[in-house]
């Protein structure tokens, strides 16, 4: 028997009871005891059934989410490095579900503060990890682009048209090893600034340029501005992932402090 239909029957059962107990005593009639039975029976289950079970259960499945969220190997982390941040995160996943979202859409609406927070510790990451991440990141790039020219545009630059819910577009294998990639980058991110030798970083990345300017010519000058008007987004899209490509092909500890260049734009 589950708990809502033991607590009906009990309901009922009291109810019962003392209308036997004033129909006993002569207080009122048994016709008009079986009938006031019958009316707060119905109504209570009504009450009962339609609005205090639902919204029951409701915050049970809102709690057991809220604990499978504290044990996903990213926001544990966050949970364990900044509970503050994972205070906002939690809430805005509750809010989301409360809406009528899934798990995993609820989920999506954290990416905007999960990309902030990787942005803030660009500096700070490992070599890596920061290189593992943007591998992955460009792994995502090459599944999206060959789906879409204007999604893998979307994904890339959503200042400008807005981001991409990646659960609908990125096979799961994919996105559970962007979680992993991540975890690992936040664990590795928590301590000192990362020292970058700005010089040889950017060397690598003028050598670089100057090999996609042969491919592309003036056309690569479009990834400064992306949102300029008649912006090619196929293009923008091929051009973003030949620039990845090169730098993660240079050896890892050159690449992190390129990508550091190129993604914090504030090496010292």
């Amino acid at each position: 028997m589950s708990q809502a239909t033991l607590i009906s029957f009990i309901s009922g059962l009291l109810v019962v009871l003392f209308l036997a107990w004033l129909s006993k005593r002569g207080s009122l009639s048994k016709a008009k005891a079986v009938l006031l039975a019958f009316m707060l029976l119905f109504a209570g289950n009504l009450y009962y059934f339609g609005f205090v079970a639902p919204q029951q259960q409701q915050e049970a499945r809102l709690a057991a989410a809220e604990q499978r969220l504290a044990t996903l190997p990213v926001y544990r982390t966050i949970k364990d490095q900044q509970p503050a941040l994972y205070q906002t995160l939690d809430q805005e996943f509750i809010r989301a579900l409360r809406e009528g979202n899934s798990e995993q859409q609820a989920l999506e609406r954290l990416r905007p503060m999960l990309s902030d927070l990787l942005n803030q510790r660009i500096s700070y990451a490992g070599d890596r990890q920061l290189h593992d991440y943007m591998a992955v990141a460009l792994e995502e790039m090459k599944v999206i682009r060959q789906k879409d020219s204007a999604l893998c545009f979307k994904y890339l630059f959503p200042q400008v048209e807005g981001g991409v819910n990646t659960a609908e577009i990125l096979p799961k294998a994919l996105i559970d090893k962007e979680m992993a990639s991540i975890d690992d980058f936040l664990l590795h991110s928590h301590g000192a600034q990362q020292q970058v030798d700005v010089a040889k970083g950017r060397a690598a990345l003028q050598t670089i340029v100057r090999s996609l300017y042969g491919k592309w010519g003036s056309d690569l000058q479009t990834l400064n501005s992306p949102a300029e008007a008649g912006s090619d987004k196929g293009k923008l899209c091929d051009m973003t992932i030949d620039l990845y490509q090169s730098v993660l092909a240079l050896p890892v500890n050159n690449s992190a402090d390129v990508l550091r260049i190129i993604l914090d734009g504030n090496a010292n």
